[in-house]
């Protein structure tokens, strides 16, 4: 095997040094904020032994390690399953025979080297080489990737070998978590998961560890590995269908000995994953795949040239509670984004993206029935109010008032529903009015009724069993197929050259299932493949069309994972059409989704109340207000409240890159009656990454703000804020109460140094305000932020 690692590691050339264990095994690897303790054996695979990150004391190579740290990767084959029949996934037998080979460190290629702003730093890796020392199996690479000043490491692994190999999963990570170092024990853990049903988007909840089947099963008289888990997953493309790919285990403790830290993770995966926490003898294990064959029917089989990878999980680890982990992976997460950006050639154009106000005209509006009559007067008023975009949702291919589901897939304008403007005149007419012109697309699917069904081959589509599979009257494309992606491309490149559009809504409501059995060793394989030739496909297109924003839409947010919004501009939350339960959605998408990308509708209408009205806009303007509505038929004084909103959103955009989210009520709940959730700065991730942000910082002359949502219940809300907080309402302005004169000002009582009272104007009806928060001595550093 002389050569393969480097081969699949980019070449000779990107080999940058080695690592040597010392006396002990020991070998430590970092970028000066995360540290990373590995070990190696001569009877065990690596393991990770220890690990710290940002204010957390720093590991090294003398610490005594986690006691029963598991290895770096889990591998499983048919042939050599699990190492203990009661463990799923876990102490699998190929794994446990691993040995280490050597470590290397690796230089990033040049495309990962361009510098397109804050925190794309070339990505520094370090490859651990492991081999079962009687050549049984594959030869496994474990490779981590990490940025100077993140506390946020990118993992995957790689796997050779000459030999046919069945391979029915493999670890992408395998984390044992510092407990012993931060003077905890198993019990004091707390678990954060996220639920993702249609319509129900970013349901976040916290539990004990103890309260999850991870019960205490006392490990001194019953020694062991528990087969007990703690696991979600997801199957086929809808990555975000049903749970998260992310989570958080914070371990805490009021003892003052202790050293509380948290630890966050995210599956960058557009189909189909699983992670699962177990529990160590004693300790805590966080394990994440790609597919596998247990839930995914996935294997693949090694050998005749087919290596393979697996997805990449990224995690963030520090000291402090959950919040501190999710502002590190929001760090993380625009770090991905910009590096993506580098590598499709956009790092140019790329903050142009964010800064775009879209008004799209489908929720609570036309609802998919676009028609000249309608349009023209929503456009006239997104122009009034300040849109950057117009975006014209589905139907704007439907000659058949209805045919839009099973007629897709040619994507040529109506000729009846435009009248003799045409799409063409009005998309002139968008663009008359200085907005950018956009469209719906859903470039994966093509109606059973639609001519091109019968013009593209079988092998363009999902195929099982001989027959191409149908899911409501739609075939799903295979992007693997070179005729699928020219199809698709053809038709983006159309639209564009043709038209002018410079946004697109890509949408995706349709799914093929655990897979095809086309060309492949497993239908789990067929389905991995091309979420990759999806990936692909859309890096192509970023590199052809740099300046074109895309939305992501899975039918709402049913695949809002970050490998497509690493690659895409932004993210629509939900479709959610009612504002009460969609507050609960915007208030916890900043656990899941970066601020920059969270598409939040504002749909106000006319006839809606003013407390109403304000209730929509709020949810939008923290993230990325979306507007929607009948802004044509809204009266002077409506059309005043939302430019405001569009105003401060403006304000919140210019300094939203770098802030984090925060919730001073802790973990929104979705039937709470108070929700808050606000965007703030990190002083201890300012002074590594922003010096002049955290200078700012220190001399108070910074602003926050917060969303404040009372959707039912006590008149009242006590937010701890901080030491010499300053709270002052922003939206609806206090200082233009003729805008919303029906949503009179909250009442502001700043109950201690810390502590502030909001109490409701009006108990009868849900209602919503933004607030602008300072610090400092100085009592006018409100009045600054009022008028800012």
């Amino acid at each position: 095997m002389t050569g393969v690692v480097e081969r699949m590691l980019g070449g000779e050339e990107r080999i940058a040094g080695r690592l040597i264990p010392d006396a002990s095994g020991r070998f430590v690897w970092g970028n000066g904020v995360v540290t990373m303790v590995f070990e190696a054996s001569a009877d065990a695979p690596v393991r990770l032994v220890g690990l710290s990150g940002r204010g957390m004391r720093q590991v090294d190579a003398n610490i005594p390690g986690e006691p029963d740290a598991q290895p770096i990767v889990e591998l499983r084959s048919s042939v050599d399953g699990g190492g203990d029949n009661r463990l799923q996934l876990a102490a699998s037998a190929a794994g446990l025979k691993l040995r280490f080979v050597k470590a290397v460190l690796v230089s990033p290629p040049m495309d990962e080297s361009m510098r397109s702003g804050p925190n794309a730093k070339p990505m520094d890796a370090l490859a651990i080489v492991q081999r079962d020392p009687n050549g049984d199996g594959p030869l496994v690479i474990s490779v981590f990737k990490t940025r100077t000043g993140l506390s946020a490491v990118r993992t995957y692994t790689m796997l050779h070998d000459d030999d046919e190999y069945p391979v029915e999963a493999v670890s992408s990570m395998n984390v044992t978590l510092p407990l012993a170092a931060a003077r905890l024990d198993d019990a004091q853990t707390l678990i954060y998961s996220g639920e993702s049903s249609w319509d129900l988007e970013n349901a976040w909840s916290c539990q004990p560890l103890r309260s999850t089947p991870l019960r205490d099963r006392d490990q001194q008289i019953n020694p062991g590995m528990s087969s007990a888990r703690f696991a979600r997953s997801s199957s086929s493309t809808w990555s975000t269908g049903e749970y998260q790919p992310a989570g958080i285990v914070e371990g805490y403790s009021e003892d003052a000995g202790a050293r509380p830290f948290s630890f966050m993770w995210q599956i960058e995966h557009n189909g189909a994953w699983e992670w699962e926490i177990g529990e160590d003898d004693p300790g805590i294990r966080v394990s994440a795949y790609g597919p596998e064959y247990r839930d995914h029917q996935w294997f693949t089989m090694l050998g005749d040239g087919n290596d393979f990878v697996s997805v990449p999980v990224s995690f963030a680890i520090c000291g402090g509670d959950w919040q501190r982990a999710v502002a590190e992976m929001t760090v993380h997460r625009r770090a991905l984004r910009r590096h993506h950006a580098a590598i499709q050639g956009r790092s140019d154009v790329f903050d142009d993206s964010l800064l775009r106000v879209v008004y799209n005209d489908y929720m609570n509006t036309l609802w998919g029935d676009p028609t000249i009559e309608k349009e023209l007067p929503l456009v006239e008023g997104a122009s009034k109010v300040g849109a950057d975009v117009f975006c014209i949702d589905a139907g704007w291919y439907d000659d058949e008032d209805g045919g839009w589901w099973d007629m897709v897939g040619e994507w040529q304008p109506s000729c009846d529903r435009f009248g003799t403007m045409r799409l063409a005149g009005l998309i002139h007419d968008i663009q008359a009015h200085g907005m950018i012109a956009g469209l719906w697309l859903e470039p994966e699917v093509v109606g059973v009724r639609s001519p091109l069904a019968k013009e593209l081959p079988d092998d363009a589509f999902f195929c099982r069993h001989g027959r191409r599979i149908a899911d409501q009257g739609r075939y799903h494309l295979d992007f693997r197929s070179q005729a699928a992606r020219d199809h698709a491309s053809a038709a983006v490149d159309r639209l564009i050259d043709e038209f002018g559009i410079g946004y697109f809504k890509f949408d995706y409501n349709t799914t093929p299932g655990v897979g095809t059995d086309v060309n492949v060793d497993s239908v789990g394989e067929g389905l991995l493949e091309h979420c990759r030739a999806v990936q692909d496909w859309i890096d192509d297109v970023r590199r052809r069309h740099p300046d074109v924003i895309i939305e992501n839409c899975g039918s709402g947010a049913m695949r809002a994972d970050y490998a497509m919004l690493g690659r895409l501009d932004l993210q629509s939350t939900s479709d959610q059409a009612d504002p009460l339960v969609y507050a609960a959605i915007a208030a916890g998408a900043g656990m899941t989704v970066l601020p920059e990308q969270q598409g939040n509708w504002g749909y106000a209408q006319e006839e809606m109340d003013d407390e109403t009205a304000v209730f929509t806009l709020t949810a939008g303007i923290l993230g990325r207000l979306y507007l929607s509505g009948f802004i044509n038929r809204m009266d002077p004084m409506r059309l005043t409240l939302v430019r405001d909103a569009v105003t401060l959103h403006r304000a919140v955009l210019d300094e939203q890159g770098r802030l984090m989210p925060w919730w001073p009520y802790e973990l929104p709940g979705f039937k709470d009656s108070w929700l808050a959730y606000g965007l703030r700065h990190d002083a201890r991730i300012s002074k590594d990454l922003f010096p002049d942000v955290a200078d700012i910082i220190d001399d108070h002359g910074h602003c926050e703000y917060l969303a404040v949502w009372r959707r039912s219940g006590v008149e009242s809300m006590y937010l701890t804020l901080g030491e010499g907080a300053h709270i002052t309402q922003v939206f609806p302005d206090p200082a233009h109460p003729e805008h919303a004169p029906n949503a009179q000002p909250w009442t502001i009582e700043q109950v201690d140094p810390q502590t502030v009272c909001l109490t409701a104007a009006n108990l009868d009806v849900p209602s919503a305000r933004i607030f602008a928060v300072t610090y400092g001595d100085d009592a006018d550093a409100a009045k600054e932020a009022e008028k800012a």
